[in-house]
């Protein structure tokens, strides 16, 4: 049997930025996280382990609050949120990527010129929930749907996760439907992912069966489990590695691609329980 490990496989930047630094504050005490730090259950379970605590309600904070140091996830919150979480927090530890501040900044600079703001995205991911709370919520619209838009100087942008070729399918329709005086595409989808996608394409053509590995409710896991899909059914979106007993994996060559939250540590299980399995 032959592995094809992808290039860029497990953690993206940013998320082993979140959670490295997530790993060196809980040798403090009371240490909490807003939310999932990232989109994967394993790394959850493990800095649970660590002894750091999570919460999600904004209006329902710990008890210990004053005296304990708070993470936000990599991302993002919006603006209202991280007042309430420096006001009634010891300590705020900003673990938000790197890349989706700069998408924030983005937006604000082209919202300043006067542009309202088409977003590509999830309106119910947490990354546009960030961003739409750090910026002006009356000149901006989350879909993934083209419609009309009644403004006429016009900024179209992207979530980082989403799908490049979905992301200029969206753009272009979106002009043609509409007739814009003044119109600015900004791709803003994160060039990790991109390369990723452009590696599921590759692997997928090559391999017998292909495995994606990462969070249930993971954006860009779920893209690349889509786009392989496409090109070879025998693909499998597996979220721990032991999975792979419950699919019929088939064939001499075996991908591997996974989602930008996926740890270290279920690829190497999931190279070791192939290792020992038996295909056909």
């Amino acid at each position: 049997m032959k592995i094809i490990l992808a290039e860029e496989i497990g953690f993206c930047y940013g998320v082993k930025r979140a959670y490295e630094n997530a790993v060196l504050y809980s040798e403090k005490n009371n240490i909490y996280i807003y939310g999932e730090l990232v989109h994967n259950s394993d790394v959850i379970m493990k800095l649970e382990e660590d002894g750091i605590k999570m919460f999600t309600d904004i209006d329902n904070l710990p008890e210990d609050s004053k005296e304990s140091t708070v993470i936000i996830r990599a991302h993002g919150i919006s603006f209202n949120e991280e007042k309430i979480l420096r006001e009634n927090f010891s300590e705020v530890v900003d673990m938000t990527c790197p890349i989706v501040k700069n998408v924030i900044k983005i937006a604000r600079e082209l919202q300043d010129k006067g542009y309202f703001l088409v977003i590509y995205g999830d309106v119910q991911h947490p990354e546009m929930r960030g961003l739409k709370g750090n910026t002006d919520e009356k000149m901006l619209i989350i879909t993934k749907e083209p419609q009309i838009i009644f403004h006429q100087k016009v900024a179209v942008m992207s979530q980082t996760t989403v799908a490049e070729k979905k992301f200029e399918d969206f753009s272009d329709k979106l002009i043609e439907i509409n007739k814009f005086s003044d119109i600015i595409i900004k791709n803003t989808i994160c060039k990790e992912t991109v390369k990723r996608e452009k590696e599921a394409v590759k692997i997928a053509s090559v391999s017998d069966s292909v495995i994606v590995m990462g969070g249930k409710n993971s954006s860009n896991t779920k893209k690349l489990f889509e786009i392989s899909k496409k090109i070879n059914k025998n693909t499998f979106y597996i979220v721990s590695p032991d999975e792979t007993e419950n699919f019929n994996i088939k064939g001499e060559t075996i991908g591997i691609i996974t989602g930008a939250s996926t740890p270290s540590w279920d690829i190497k299980k999931l190279l070791a329980n192939l290792d020992k399995s038996n295909f056909s």
